[in-house]
């Protein structure tokens, strides 16, 4: 008896250090934020009336995210998530419309949702970002080592390919914009 009492201890420690193990790794991935976009934001900044907001939230396995943006002075063609810290341009690791299977980007403003999961991370090899490591892109969020970007085209004095207007998505707990 007191040997089968000491086995049900042991397997019930085991299982609670499991769990224990388990549930704050799952619970990490939660969470919610927005940010702003601005032309002040680009790398170099931009004077354009354009403005956006994007917001998200990060599930276990997916990112839901929305996209709003208006009074751009070009025609958006694309809108990505990049590495990069603030102030520094970086490479494309995720789409959020103009290619990447996500819808076309609406012309001057509108709103764009959707979702991001493991099979729309790209791979970046010069900056360690292997296509498809989900875990690797929150890891790089909640750093606050990424950026929404709208991308533009149009006539001279409009034409803004590396980007119209941006914003750094907040590091967990410690932009303004960070809503949890």
């Amino acid at each position: 008896m007191k040997h089968l009492r000491i086995t049900l201890l042991v397997a019930l420690a085991v299982l609670l250090a499991m769990l224990g193990a388990t549930v704050p790794a799952v619970a990490d991935k939660g969470g919610s934020f927005k940010t702003k976009l601005s032309g002040f934001e680009e790398v170099p900044a931009i004077s354009t009336p354009g403005e956006g907001e994007f917001r998200a939230k990060i599930e276990d396995t997916v990112i839901e995210f929305e996209l709003s943006y208006d009074g751009l002075k070009g025609t958006a063609f694309a809108a990505h998530i990049h590495l990069g810290q603030r102030g520094v341009n970086g490479a494309v690791v995720a789409f959020l419309c103009g290619g990447g299977g996500k819808p076309a980007c609406p012309a001057k403003s509108g709103t764009v949702t959707g979702t991001i999961d493991a099979s729309n991370i790209m791979a970046v090899p010069v900056q360690g970002v292997v296509a498809g490591d989900f875990d690797g892109f929150v890891r790089a969020i909640r750093a606050g080592v990424t950026y929404a970007n709208v991308h533009t085209t149009g006539p001279s004095g409009a034409n803004f390919p590396g980007g119209e207007i941006r914003g750094q998505l907040p590091r967990k707990g410690k932009d303004k914009d960070d809503e949890d």
